[in-house]
């Protein structure tokens, strides 16, 4: 190989990785992207952060269809690793934008599905008080108060959301009619059966009264 050939074949790798551009002096390196904000990070992070949620539904959308318990269980188990990577990217999200109310609601969805819901409530509260009219974060906190049989906090809830949102009240009271499946059999504590019976027939007032808005409940209603 001739001197000239050689040196024209190293100019060739050197460029090809990288290298000739960047340690020329005759060339310029391009100038740095412009640094996103800290509140541009955050929406970044909270987007992450839906993602994760995304494919935790999805996972239970496969654990519910799963005809062996094996595959159900496995399922749930991805479930809930991604709602675990959702509560890792709304924390950074609330930490470089202590206002962004929308990801301390996902922060509270999260917390509720993982089972954490003294974290839950505390996410959902934060939301509110940054936003009292979010109304996914009314109806969120509402789903947590029904995990924890806090039945006239969830009755207020739903109060408030027939006068906001149709759609999100419509939501709890399909929440609430699996809680009274779910709890028709069982002794609770601090909650007698004719409480449960009242919440029942208080669901089946809001119900019908929802229902002669020309909003009906949903066949197939969302997990809580």
């Amino acid at each position: 190989m001739t001197r000239l050939a050689f040196l024209l074949m190293a100019l060739l790798v050197a460029s090809s990785t990288g290298l000739y551009a960047s340690g020329s002096s005759s060339q310029s390196a391009p100038a740095p992207a412009a640094k996103p904000s800290l509140e541009e990070q955050a929406v970044l992070d909270y987007n992450k952060g839906l993602k994760h949620r995304d494919k935790a539904w999805e996972f239970e959308a496969k654990a519910a269809k799963a005809d062996k318990e094996k595959d159900h269980d496995k399922n749930l188990k991805k479930a809930q690793k991604e709602y675990g990577k959702v509560i890792e990217q709304q924390l950074e999200a609330v930490k470089k934008n202590a206002k962004f109310h929308e990801a301390y609601s996902s922060l509270g969805y999260a917390y509720r599905k993982t089972g954490e819901y003294d974290k839950a409530l505390e996410s959902y509260d934060k939301a509110l008080t940054l936003q009292p009219n979010y109304v996914e974060a009314i109806e969120y906190r509402a789903e947590a108060y029904l995990r924890l049989n806090r039945l006239t906090e969830a009755q207020k809830a739903l109060e408030v959301l027939i006068g906001k949102n149709p759609k999100y009240a419509v939501d709890l009271l399909g929440s609430m009619k699996q809680w009274l499946e779910a709890n028709k059999d069982k002794e609770l504590e601090g909650i007698g059966a004719e409480m449960v019976e009242a919440f029942g027939a208080w669901v089946a007032d809001k119900e019908a009264f929802v229902e002669k808005q020309g909003i009906r409940l949903n066949e197939a209603e969302k997990a809580w």
